[in-house]
């Protein structure tokens, strides 16, 4: 796909900085890779973001050597937590669901995904799909209270 290879780039460079991505450069094939599979195999959509948060959390442990810190493009150095590596991972496993159409399918496997706690699932469902009036509360109250409406 045009682009997503330079979607995932910027994304893992916004989030853990241009010097760790420079240093595992084969991170944005193996994220690609994994995004592929999305609703292309019998693994849960569930099972392919946990993979994702596993190949992102090797990737900033061996890259830091062990620290956990990461030094951002502007000049400060964070640490990455557990969170934040599980937002990054649904966030770009948002990258392969939003390039597909509308169908049941994918509005199940969102929902799927939502009741595992993706944020960026529940966004999808809400711009994109019919909901009746319960679904639509009870995903607008959870990413407000969790500060995840954008």
């Amino acid at each position: 796909m045009p682009g997503r290879l330079d979607q995932i780039e910027g994304m893992l460079m916004g989030a853990l900085g241009s010097a760790l991505v420079r240093k595992s450069p084969e991170l944005v094939y193996t994220i690609n890779a994994q995004l592929v599979r999305f609703m292309r195999t019998q693994d849960s959509p569930a099972e392919i973001w946990r993979r994702l948060d596993s190949v992102l959390f090797n990737a900033v442990y061996l890259g830091t050597e062990r620290s956990m810190v990461v030094q951002l493009d502007g000049g400060r150095r964070e640490r990455v937590t557990s969170d934040r590596l599980r937002d990054l991972a649904d966030r770009l496993l948002a990258l392969a669901y939003a390039r597909m159409d509308v169908s049941e399918a994918l509005q199940s496997a969102l929902f799927d995904l939502a009741r595992e706690g993706s944020f960026a699932a529940m966004r999808e469902l809400l711009a994109r799909f019919p909901l009746d009036g319960f679904d639509r509360e009870w995903i607008t109250q959870v990413l407000e209270e969790n500060g995840q409406r954008r």
